[in-house]
């Protein structure tokens, strides 16, 4: 079983939130980390749990995948849309934070 030290790579994730802004919604970088940042707070206690379940081999990166697409912390993220940011940066920013998520949790465990 691998040992996860959870607050590494909670941090690695809010510092990935920055550099994901920076590449895909260029005008509204602090916007975009701060409501990345947020969706991650929200979602830790269930990031951890993941993590854990994955390092005990009870789930699956796909599994974890799945679960985070359907979070409504990424599906709605209303302030970033009131920027007027165009729907395909938004998408890219979304998708990139499932990715970063994803990503991080697999180098890790």
């Amino acid at each position: 079983m691998a040992t996860v030290n959870f607050q590494d790579l909670f941090d690695t994730l809010k510092t990935g939130v920055v550099d994901l802004a920076k590449g895909t919604v260029s005008d509204c970088v602090s916007e975009a980390t701060t409501a990345g940042q947020n969706a991650l707070v929200e979602m830790k206690a269930d990031i951890e749990d993941w993590s854990m379940s994955i390092a005990t081999g009870e789930m699956d990166i796909k599994d974890v995948e799945f679960l985070i697409a359907g979070r409504k912390e990424l599906t709605e993220m209303h302030g970033l849309e009131q920027l007027g940011i165009a729907q395909i940066e938004l998408d890219k920013f979304k998708n990139g934070m499932i990715d970063l998520i994803v990503g991080t949790i697999s180098k890790v465990i």
